[in-house]
């Protein structure tokens, strides 16, 4: 039986982060690949993960693996930015080899499955929403065991028209997905972003939980809005079989909403202290789903830092949004959270529709006041899929669809933003993300703390080269202010 290879497509930190502040971005497993592998491997379909990012591989060496492995069927996931660099692999796979079937996923693909294959005329499928199921389904229509309108949440061409299939329904019991086959992966590549690791930055992911319930208007909400958690019993073995495999103590715990069923992350933090798992792990989570006894637990279980998702200093633009918190509660949430003794992170936006530069400011000030240790701070992107997104673009102020400029880090990145408010400027919004960096950090009693934090040389290094670029970004800026 011919296999099918599941690409991460070569997608550089660089393309994503900009060349200054490549160094410390996140290379991360790709999840979503490696549970749909093993959910192809269980159902007796051989199959490989090419992960060009991790792999550091150009477009030609992915197309010649490609046709050298003799596959049916490439399977290829991606964001919005990586759209290019997905039209363009495709094109060269299916000139390379035309009999291949290539179907696409992820939340672009997932957001725009129409637009999708007007755009990329090379791909022939595209798979909405989750894919474990479908791409099993997919499979056994290319082996000529199903008719191609009974694979739910696929979308295709027939006749010179595009078929959208009823969507599959979400699986209630995630239980049910076998463990994702990190065995497919090059796992000594992956590393986490700086601010969320100690030493080593080897930090494997594990996924607790899909599917969030709230309203953003930032989200796309990729696993739907029904929270559904992993058992207690399937999250431990998983941990243990990670600790036994790749000989690590750290974890990033991964969910689109960790904490919003507070049964079962306590459940979950007394089986790790029952079981005697010294391990550390970050999260991320909201602020109006912790509380104290919540946040003791997760710290007495191993959690060492949360990343809160804020998103701006500014009461109108939070409720805009549908964030549904009050200032004053993140300001009780951080201060717990310190007081705990878990080390904090703090999400940051800036860009949001009607936002002044004012209120900008407002934000840098408001994240400066909660004097996280890191703080993290992006530019608004309305992605496809997003109510931001259609909003917007029902207004008319969608600048572009240049799609790889659809970059969160864009004014790292040089990149032309889609979407600007009324009265701002792309040079002035790219400058402001630099600036908060430079306000947030370059500060005396930041320094100390980032100094006083240093327990190896990977720490020095790290505090090292960023104040290096944090100090050339600022001479830049200020020579451009003199000219």
């Amino acid at each position: 039986m011919q296999k099918t290879i599941l690409i991460n497509p070569p997608f550089s930190l660089e393309d994503r982060y900009g060349s200054q502040v490549k160094v410390f971005g996140a290379l991360t497993e790709p999840m979503g690949l490696a549970y749909i592998a093993s959910s192809l491997e269980h159902g007796g379909f051989p199959v490989e993960i090419l992960d060009a990012q991790a792999l550091e591989l150009t477009q030609k060496d992915v197309v010649d693996y490609v046709r050298q492995a003799h596959a049916a069927v490439v399977g290829i996931t991606f964001l919005t930015p990586a759209f290019n660099v997905v039209k363009e692999l495709s094109n060269s796979i299916k000139h390379a080899c035309p009999e291949i079937k290539i179907i696409v996923g992820g939340s672009h693909p997932t957001a725009l499955p129409e637009k999708t294959l007007e755009e990329c005329l090379s791909v022939d499928y595209v798979c909405v929403g989750e894919g474990e199921s479908v791409i099993l389904d997919f499979l056994k229509f290319v082996k000529g065991n199903k008719k191609v309108a009974e694979v739910s949440s696929l979308v295709y061409r027939h006749n010179g028209r595009v078929i959208k299939n009823p969507a599959a329904d979400l699986s209630k019991d995630i239980d049910c997905l076998p463990k994702p086959a990190r065995h497919l992966l090059p796992m000594e590549r992956y590393k986490l972003t700086v601010s969320r690791t100690e030493n080593s930055r080897f930090c494997p992911t594990i996924i607790l939980a899909r599917g969030c319930p709230f309203d953003c208007q930032f989200c796309s909400h990729p696993f739907g809005r029904t929270y559904r958690h992993h058992s207690v019993k399937r999250i431990i073995e998983e941990i243990k079989e990670i600790q036994r495999l790749y000989q690590t103590d750290q974890f990033n715990f991964e969910a689109d909403t960790l904490t919003l069923d507070k049964k079962f992350i306590i459940e979950l933090c007394e089986a790790i202290i029952k079981e005697g798992l010294d391990i550390k792990w970050t999260c991320e989570s909201r602020i109006d789903t912790v509380d104290e006894a919540v946040l003791k637990k997760m710290k007495s279980a191993g959690c060492w830092q949360i990343s809160y998702g804020v998103e701006s200093g500014s009461q109108r633009l939070l409720d805009i949004i549908h964030k549904g918190v009050k200032k004053e509660n993140v300001v009780k949430v951080f201060d717990l959270t310190r007081k705990i003794g878990i080390s904090s992170r703090g999400f940051f936006m800036l860009g949001l529709p009607s936002e002044t530069l004012e209120e900008s400011m407002e934000t840098i000030n408001f994240a400066k006041s909660l004097n996280s240790l890191w703080a993290q701070f992006t530019l608004t992107i309305p992605y496809p899929g997003t109510p931001m997104f259609n909003q917007l673009q029902a207004e008319g102020k969608i600048r572009h669809y240049r799609w790889s400029d659809y970059n969160t880090w864009g004014g790292w990145a040089g990149k032309t933003l889609p979407y600007v408010p009324e009265g701002r400027t792309d040079n002035e919004l790219r400058n402001l993300q630099k600036k908060a960096m430079m306000l947030y950090y370059m500060r005396l009693n930041m320094i100390l703390r980032h100094l006083k934090g240093i327990s190896s040389f990977e720490d020095f290094k790290k505090i090292f080269l960023g104040g290096c670029v944090l100090l050339k970004n600022s001479i830049g800026q200020k020579k451009n202010v003199k000219r």
